[in-house]
């Protein structure tokens, strides 16, 4: 969505990424997919564990491992960069993950500071990614556009 933005306002359109902004881009989704890959881990190797966490912090302990599953799809969407739609989703979802986990620690006192990192590298990747690797041009889930 932001790259839309972007794009509509011609901030992005036909120029070349510069050393900065490609170091940011790699530094920025760097962060993102170790956040993901890491939990994916801690979910399974100390599932107990993180059940415990999510059900203090609010939330039910069925969906660590359905949760799990989603970031290790979406971590492999963002490195793939194939098709759009799906990246769209894969970014928003996990900032909305990103979001719901902040309020969820800030709200039993925790600080959160992997949720703050996420949500800083979240927008940078996304937003860099679109500039620095190109916007997809395939849509997976684009039925209505097809001719029939």
């Amino acid at each position: 969505m932001a790259g839309l933005v972007f794009e509509s306002f011609g901030i992005f359109k036909n120029m070349p990424a510069s050393r900065t902004e490609k170091t940011l881009y790699w530094l920025s989704p760097s962060l993102v997919l170790l956040l993901m890959s890491w939990s994916i881990v801690l979910y399974h190797i100390r599932h107990e564990v993180m059940s415990g966490f999510f059900t203090e912090l609010g939330y039910p302990s069925y969906i660590v491992y359905p949760l799990a599953y989603l970031k290790l799809a979406a971590v492999i969407v963002i490195i793939s960069n194939r098709y759009n739609d799906l990246k769209d989703m894969a970014y928003a979802a996990y900032f909305i993950n990103q979001i719901l986990a902040t309020a969820g620690h800030l709200s039993v006192g925790h600080e959160p500071y992997h949720a703050y990192v996420g949500l800083i590298a979240l927008p940078i990747s996304y937003i860099y990614s679109n500039k620095v690797r190109g916007r997809p041009k395939r849509n997976l889930l684009d039925l209505w556009s097809r001719d029939a």
